[in-house]
Parts: C-alpha cells; sequence; structure tokens
C-alpha cells in the first residue's frame, strides 16, 4: 500500500494512499462487475447538450475534447484529491515517475477548489522550495505570471516541472502578507529522510521528513543513538507529508505489541474495508516518546502520530496536523484513460478520520500539547534545519542563528516530566486565539 505522491520533480498530494500494489490497478476494474447506477435520463442530457453544442455552436468542436471536458466537469465536484487523466496525460505521467527525466521544486500540494490555486501541504526537505522558505498553508497563484485560476493539477504542475537547472517563477499569497514571487531552480528530488542527533538529559532525536525507504536508517539512527543510553525520544515529523504506507507501518510496529490496530480503511466495496495491526510486535525500549507534528504533517505522518496517540504510546506535542486521510484508486477506462477517485478514508485505532472534507470542523490530528507557531516562526525552523545542515556539511564555517524552537522545547519538557514522575510545565499556545486577542 502506497502513499506515495507518484513523482520526483513535484510532489503532488493525489496520490498520498494506494491500495496494495496486487490490487491497486486491479481495483479499477469494479465498476464493470457492479450494476449500472447512473441514471440513462442524465447520460442521454450529456448526449443532447454535446449534439447542440456540435451542431450549434459557432465555433469549431473537437468531440474528444468535448467529452473529456464533461469528464473533467464531473470529477471537479468531488473532492480535490480526484482527477481525470486522458490516455496521453496518464502516459506522460508515468513516464516521468518511471523515467525521472524532469526537475521540481520540492513541494507537496494540493487544488483548493474554492479558489482555484495551489495550496502547499508542505515543503520537502533540501529540496529549492524548502531552501526559499516556502510554508505549508501557501497559495501558488500564478506560474511564470500565469494565473492557475481555472486549470487543472496537472496543467499547473505541467508548468512548475522542467529540466534540472532551468529557473521557474511562482507567485505565492501567505496570509497577512502581500502577493509575493519567488524564482527557484529546478533540481532532481533526491530525500534524505532520517537524521539523528543527542539533545541534553539523555534524550535522543529522530527528524523524518518523509516516509519513503526510510526505515533502514531509522534503525541506525536509534542504534547509534541506544549507544548513548537515551532514556526518552522525541520523533520529529513536523513537515513531513507523507510516503510509503509500508514504512509507516513498520515504524509503528517498532513501538506498539503485536496485534494493536495501525490504521483502518473504509470505503464503499469490501476490498476497501481493511485493518493494519502491528505484527512484529514492539522491540524497542519502553522509552518515554514524544511526536512532534505541526499543520505540515500529513497522511503517513498522521497514521503513526495517531497510532501513537490512541494506543497512548507517544505524546504528541506542536501544531494540529494537516488532515490527509484518503484513499486514492487509479480507475483505467476503456480508451486507455484514467479516473483517480478517493476511494475509502483511513480511521485511526479509537476510529477517528483525520480527513479534511468540506462541511467537516474536525479534522486532522490536535496533540496532546498545542503549541502553535506563527507562520514567521516556521520559516525560522526552516531556515534553522538549513543551516544546521550546512553546519553539518562544513563545520569550520560560521553559522549564526538564534532561532528558538518552543515545540521541541516543550516535548523535551513531556519527556523530562515523565522520567521525574510529574506533571509537564507546557503552556497551551494557539496563534488564531492570539490573534483574536490583539485585535
Amino acid at each position: 500500500m502506497n502513499l506515495r505522491r507518484f513523482s520526483l520533480p513535484i510532489f503532488y498530494a493525489f496520490f498520498l494512499f494506494l491500495p496494495m500494489i496486487a490490487g491497486s490497478f486491479a481495483a479499477g476494474f469494479w465498476a464493470r462487475d457492479r450494476q449500472d447506477t447512473v441514471s440513462r435520463d442524465n447520460i442521454e442530457l450529456v448526449r443532447q447538450s454535446a449534439q447542440q453544442i456540435k451542431s450549434r455552436y459557432v465555433g469549431e468542436v473537437d468531440e474528444a475534447e468535448l467529452f473529456e471536458g464533461a469528464i473533467d466537469g464531473m470529477v471537479s465536484t468531488l473532492d480535490p484529491y480526484c482527477e481525470y487523466f486522458t490516455r496521453e496525460e496518464w502516459a506522460e505521467f508515468n513516464s516521468v515517475q518511471l523515467e525521472g527525466k524532469f526537475g521540481g521544486v520540492g513541494i507537496l500540494v494540493e487544488l483548493d477548489r474554492d479558489t482555484g490555486y495551489l495550496r502547499v501541504i508542505t515543503p520537502i526537505e533540501e529540496t529549492p522550495a524548502f531552501a526559499a522558505d516556502v510554508l505549508p498553508g501557501d497559495r501558488i497563484t500564478a506560474v511564470e505570471g500565469n494565473s492557475v485560476k481555472g486549470k487543472s493539477l496537472q496543467s499547473i504542475v505541467n508548468g512548475i516541472r522542467g529540466e534540472p537547472g532551468s529557473k521557474v517563477r511562482l507567485t505565492l499569497w501567505r496570509e497577512g502578507r502581500d502577493l509575493f514571487e519567488v524564482t527557484l531552480t529546478r533540481a532532481v528530488i533526491r530525500i534524505q529522510s532520517v537524521r539523528h542527533k543527542m539533545l541534553d538529559d539523555d534524550i535522543g532525536y529522530i527528524r523524518i521528513s518523509d516516509f519513503t525507504r526510510m526505515m533502514d536508517a531509522f534503525d541506525e539512527a536509534v542504534e547509534a543513538l541506544r549507544e548513548k543510553k537515551i532514556k526518552g525520544l522525541v520523533i520529529d515529523l513536523r513537515f513531513n507529508g507523507g510516503g510509503l504506507l509500508d514504512e509507516c507501518v513498520k515504524l509503528s510496529d517498532r513501538f506498539l505489541p503485536k496485534g494493536d490496530l495501525i490504521v483502518s480503511t473504509r470505503g464503499r466495496t469490501r476490498r476497501d474495508n481493511r485493518e493494519i495491526d502491528a505484527d512484529k510486535g514492539d522491540d524497542l525500549p519502553s522509552w518515554p516518546l514524544v511526536v512532534l507534528v505541526n499543520e505540515g504533517s500529513a497522511s503517513a505522518s498522521e497514521i503513526f502520530a495517531g497510532a501513537m496517540k490512541d494506543h497512548k504510546r507517544g505524546v504528541l506535542v506542536g501544531g494540529k496536523t494537516f488532515g490527509k486521510g484518503s484513499v486514492h484508486t487509479p480507475l483505467p477506462m476503456r480508451d486507455k484513460s484514467y479516473l483517480k477517485l478517493t476511494t475509502a478514508r483511513y480511521y485511526t485505532p479509537s476510529g477517528y478520520s483525520v480527513a479534511k472534507i468540506k462541511g467537516k470542523r474536525d479534522y486532522g490530528l490536535v496533540p496532546d500539547y498545542l503549541v502553535e507557531m506563527t507562520a514567521e516562526e516556521n520559516a525560522g525552523l526552516i531556515k534553522f534545519w538549513n543551516l544546521e545542515r550546512v553546519r553539518k556539511q562544513d563545520p569550520s564555517k560560521k553559522v549564526e542563528n538564534d532561532f528558538r524552537d518552543i515545540q521541541l522545547e516543550a516535548g523535551i519538557e513531556v519527556i523530562k516530566a515523565s522520567l521525574e514522575g510529574r506533571d509537564p510545565k507546557v503552556e497551551t499556545r494557539e496563534i488564531g486565539k492570539e490573534k483574536k486577542a490583539d485585535e
């Protein structure tokens, strides 16, 4: 089962969670086995409309484009993760994934259908977007000066990706700021998913930026920290937009007893209803565990964090997570085009759906200790991580930074309190309420 955004150039939000490979494409044929439930009157209405357009519209009409537009229109009434690919678009899409010919900027995005803009879920670490301080929640309003309104996600992404080394100009909107532009140099995206270090008070720290083939690196990081006899562990999933479900399940397995539910999925067919349990059982010491999350933590990050929270194995600290909790399946059509549809939603062990659905007020995971940071502070965190990497690559280089990571500080306090047998001294911080108080 794969939560991966199928892209090297730019990380899409629309393939975050696929069924097991053995069943993903087979699931595309389920529609043929089901009784036709589409009204013949509605089909006839579409046919009549097409006929009227072809016979009366003053300009030239391409029938294939006409019906592609009709399908696009139907899909646009669904959630923002659903999309229609023509045969050519699907072939191009898969060619890019398999061959990695194009460069990108390293952002996980979704189409905000209310505004027509692209919403940034999170930038990916060690990418052009991350270095340029692109933040979760930013809206991409234009590419090379051309508005993205009215365009499909695929066509917008095609405009952002390109040859590595070439540049692309994005116009961004951010709450509290006027429109601004960033010019990014495209690159082939390569991700170092795991970093670790020792903190004070014998506390280990592991940051996971992406759930992509990261378990070997995680196990190595744990072993290095165990040798230093850590007494508690912080796992940092801030700005982690997801990745492979298999890796997320393996990570959960390290902390949960065999048989504990990690995640379940629910859809309209039996094959969409599944439960995934811990298999091997926890094989790590019962260290106090804190999981740091924020609005850039999505999908696989939310699965792991939700499992730790519901089973009371770990304590969540930071900001409310993004709310990406849906299963997407590519469904092949007769002409080799594809419909990519949301076919199920995933649920934490307690039965809670993190999915952000229109009209639903409760989405994402609310941490046990809510310590939100402003956009400026998030930008400072990203800059701090970039400077840390510079320092590691060249220890002789002097790098000054006085950034204070209040979420990490809160996480450390939670672990210290657990070790000392007392209640943590962590103050709730809600940015929205602070703004209202200032007003």
